[in-house]
């Protein structure tokens, strides 16, 4: 395994080949007081100007109404698909690319991988979808469950005694969850990559996934720290900008220093200017990042036997 090939070629493509960003745009969209002072902000809504008073509560009138929420939620749920839709699009013109790239591909365009991305969009979610399934079943199993019993104890003392015993129980199992999909998360990198630069269904994906995991795990753990650590940096500096904007004006609001929400205008104005920026230089990292993965799977599967389609699950067991 050749790191520095992986990690400055990945940098190479990224950079000569500009289309990509637009699909790493469209990928990272599917890429988070002691009780002593309480006293002192009890007055904060009556310190409030009445205008802003006013402003809150025709605001909750109006989101508490059946038809609102009703549009809220199809909203939600149309926003997901969108998100869902082009995230995947992107992951796959992005793995495409990258492999096209690295077989000395002269050009790459817009409609080529385009054309890639729809025509893997359904095995490709499938696969994701799939994998993903039995986690949204245990962490919406375990709030509904939390929530039905809370609700069903037969009085408020009842109901805290089970939250307080109940909460920790959530907490470990997911912290668990947490570092189970990050093992996941892994073995489902490298099954992307087999998807689309071997042509595999979704099976013999998740079992080259498994396979190529398996026989180089050391490597693929420490490709995962340095990404790790590599977006973290580039994290931390696209958060700053936000941070000396935003944060002096929440405390100016909150401290009542500001009469009106002017601040939080201006922040947010100020925010939706940075965000074409923040949005390119995200779609960059996640080019990149993805790169690097589709560069350590070519180095990885080139030891590791290549699934056919005679191959089945028992000859894998």
């Amino acid at each position: 395994m050749d790191y520095g090939y992986a990690i400055t070629r990945a940098w190479k493509i990224t950079w000569k080949y500009k289309i990509l960003w637009i699909f790493g745009i469209l990928a990272g969209c599917g890429s988070t007081g002691g009780s002593n002072n309480s006293s002192e902000y009890s007055r904060s809504i009556e310190d409030m100007p009445p205008e802003i008073i006013e402003m809150g509560d025709k605001a909750l009138i109006f989101f508490s109404q059946p038809v609102v929420i009703i549009g809220l939620i199809i909203f939600v749920l149309f926003f997901i698909m969108l998100i869902t839709f082009f995230s995947t699009i992107g992951r796959v013109g992005l793995i495409s690319g990258t492999y096209k790239a690295e077989m000395d591909a002269e050009k790459l365009s817009f409609g080529e991988l385009l054309k890639d991305g729809k025509s893997r969009f359904w095995p490709f979610f499938g696969m994701n979808f799939l994998v993903s399934l039995p986690f949204i079943i245990v962490i919406f199993g375990l709030i509904g469950a939390g929530i039905f019993v809370a609700f069903s104890a037969d009085n408020a003392t009842n109901a805290e005694e089970f939250l307080v015993g109940f909460i920790p129980v959530i907490c470990v199992i997911f912290c668990c969850l947490f570092l189970f999909s990050l093992v996941i998360g892994m073995i489902m990198q490298q099954a992307q990559n087999a998807m689309i630069i071997e042509e595999l269904g979704i099976s013999a994906s998740i079992m080259r996934g498994w396979e190529i995991f398996k026989n180089g795990l050391g490597h693929i753990i420490l490709i995962a720290i340095i990404l790790f650590i590599i977006g973290a940096i580039v994290g931390v500096s696209l958060a700053l900008p936000v941070l000396v904007v935003v944060v002096p004006s929440i405390i100016s609001f909150v401290l009542h220093e500001a009469k009106s929400f002017q601040p939080l205008i201006i922040a947010g104005l100020c925010l939706v200017a940075y965000l074409p920026i923040a949005l390119i230089a995200n779609g960059v990292l996640t080019t990149y990042a993805q790169a690097v993965w589709t560069l350590t799977y070519l180095q990885l599967s080139e030891e590791t036997p290549k699934i056919t389609k005679e191959d089945t699950i028992v000859e894998y067991a």
